[in-house]
């Protein structure tokens, strides 16, 4: 899976987990906190609104959640006037009938006893040790007194058993905002939206209206609008919990998410390091720890190794071809060193008239031939080091080649009487550089005329599986000599044994060296009384 759909699904996953956790948290933890909040709120409200009315006795400058429901009972201790007080009206109620008193003169006595610490005491119910149930309860026969009362009143003559002074205060100043609005549904229903507000609140009244055939039925529902404030202090309180869990969702997810990424990268690192203090040791494919992984970082990690393998072929390759130069150069100076001496001597000898090399004309031709041989050393070096950078590849008919540079050597052959047969059981074409190749065949074709003895034989066959093999009887190399045979100027004594002309000893070498480099597989051995050098094209 490529990096780009991963990131997309590590995204999607942890975008999804996160909206389940809030909407999880809206759905079933806020509204508990905002109930538990509007409970403190209101036992806090209420506490603060009757200490504000203790006070004053009044609810003028008073602020409360609702202002047409909130309101205060003052109960005397003495005498038979209850006051009621609210935030739009004053109320006074002096109780006329006996009765009432006396079952107000019982409340007093059981209120009176719960709020006296000492009464308590002594009855043994300390703080703590009594319900609501111990307050209230037990009025029960009571209550019903005082239904059979007022339905006696009703009854009767309708003079109430108490005096009721009611005082309304003007609220209008107070309120503003009004709005009206009318909602009409298919089912013949219509409900009519009244709100204001207040400094405090904002109210809201529903009446529903439904006409049938018998009646019109009205329904009504006055509620306080919530307001926005309200639940910002749970958001607001909410914000630690919601951020701990948000981090460490995400902190989570990143270390899954680093696992899969950030992981293989600091592989990627470790493996670059291992491969660049690895020295001539092999290091394994990173690729191979991970055979699952189809992303850009698998791609990277099988260029990485790519990169370090051809970077250390090339400086093994650069390493040889150094190691190459050097032993080359070196070899060759010692090489040149012997002509070099031989020359001088000879012309020293010459010029001074020593002895038998008065005679100048017949030891000029020696000097020559020392000079020819350094010439010939010279030659090589320099093609040597100018070929391989001037590979050019093309077809090249190895059959043409042969027969070109066997009739070259004709002349040769035919001095030294050596018989030459070219077997061809098919012929041979190659993707090859021909120069090269032509340097090739031709050292390989000099050192037969070179070594095989005066009157010997050459066979030179194209076979079925793409080898060109060239085979000289008579002659064997040491075997002492075989395993150096393709390193530069070694050479044997055989050339002299079998009267051929001294050899420098670059002949095997530099065919070793271009086959190389083109890539042919070449080898020398000893046969049955003969030596064989094979040549096996990369692409026969």
């Amino acid at each position: 899976m490529k990096l780009g759909r991963k990131n997309l699904i590590y995204s999607i996953s942890l975008a999804g987990v996160l909206l389940l956790f809030l909407v999880g948290y809206f759905i079933y933890m806020l509204p508990s906190l905002y109930v538990d909040h509007i409970m403190e709120e209101n036992l806090k409200s209420i506490r603060e609104q009757h200490k504000a009315y203790m006070e004053d006795r009044s609810y003028e400058d008073i602020q409360v959640r609702n202002a047409t429901s909130c309101f205060s009972v003052e109960l005397p201790k003495e005498g038979n006037c209850i006051r009621v007080v609210g935030k739009a009206f004053l109320a006074e109620l002096v109780i006329q009938d006996q009765r009432i008193y006396e079952i107000l003169d019982r409340w007093r006595e059981k209120l009176d006893f719960w709020f006296n610490k000492e009464k308590r005491r002594e009855a043994g119910k300390e703080k703590g040790d009594f319900s609501a149930e111990d307050i209230f309860g037990g009025t029960d026969g009571e209550l019903e007194e005082l239904e059979e009362i007022f339905r006696e009143a009703l009854e009767g003559t309708w003079a109430l058993p108490v005096e009721l002074t009611l005082h309304v205060q003007d609220m209008e100043e107070n309120f503003f905002g009004e709005s009206v609005k009318i909602h009409s549904y298919l089912d013949g229903c219509m409900i009519m939206e009244a709100s204001i507000s207040d400094a405090d609140n904002h109210y809201t009244n529903y009446v529903a209206v439904e006409q049938t055939q018998e009646s019109l039925v009205m329904s009504y529902l006055p509620v306080v609008t919530p307001e926005i404030d309200e639940i910002r202090p749970i958001v607001l309180q909410s914000l630690p919990m919601l951020g701990a869990v948000i981090l460490l969702l995400v902190l989570l997810f990143s270390q899954v998410y680093s696992k899969g990424i950030v992981t293989p990268m600091v592989e990627l690192a470790k493996h670059t390091e291992e491969m660049k203090n690895a020295g001539d040791g092999a290091t394994r494919r990173l690729s191979e720890r991970w055979p699952e992984r189809r992303d850009e970082i698998r791609v990277l990690a099988d260029t990485l190794d790519d990169f370090y393998r051809q970077i250390r072929e090339g400086y093994l390759k650069l390493e040889e071809e150094n190691k190459r130069q050097e032993i080359f150069l070196r070899a060759s100076s010692h090489q040149l060193k012997t002509p070099i001496a031989a020359g001088l001597l000879l012309v020293d000898g010459m010029m001074g008239q020593i002895g038998k090399y008065k005679d100048t004309g017949r030891y000029l031709p020696k000097v020559k031939e020392e000079l020819l041989s350094m010439s010939k050393i010279v030659e090589d070096i320099l093609y040597l080091n100018r070929c391989a950078d001037n590979i050019q590849l093309q077809q090249v008919d190895i059959k043409q080649l042969l027969e070109e540079r066997i009739l070259a050597y004709q002349v040769v052959l035919g001095d030294r009487r050596i018989g030459v047969e070219l077997i061809q059981n098919q012929g041979l074409t190659v993707y090859t550089d021909e120069m090269m190749a032509l340097q090739i065949i031709d050292n390989l074709l000099s050192n037969g005329a070179k070594y095989t003895p005066e009157g010997g034989y050459m066979e030179i066959a194209l076979c079925s599986d793409g080898r060109v093999r060239i085979e000289n009887f008579g002659v064997t190399v040491p075997e002492e000599l075989l395993p150096h045979i393709l390193e530069p100027f070694v050479s044997g004594s055989h050339g002299k044994e079998t009267g051929g002309a001294r050899s420098q000893g670059l002949g095997l070498y530099i065919a070793s060296y271009y086959a190389k480099k083109l890539g042919i597989h070449f080898e020398v051995f000893n046969g049955e009384n003969s030596v064989v050098a094979e040549l096996w094209f990369p692409d026969s």
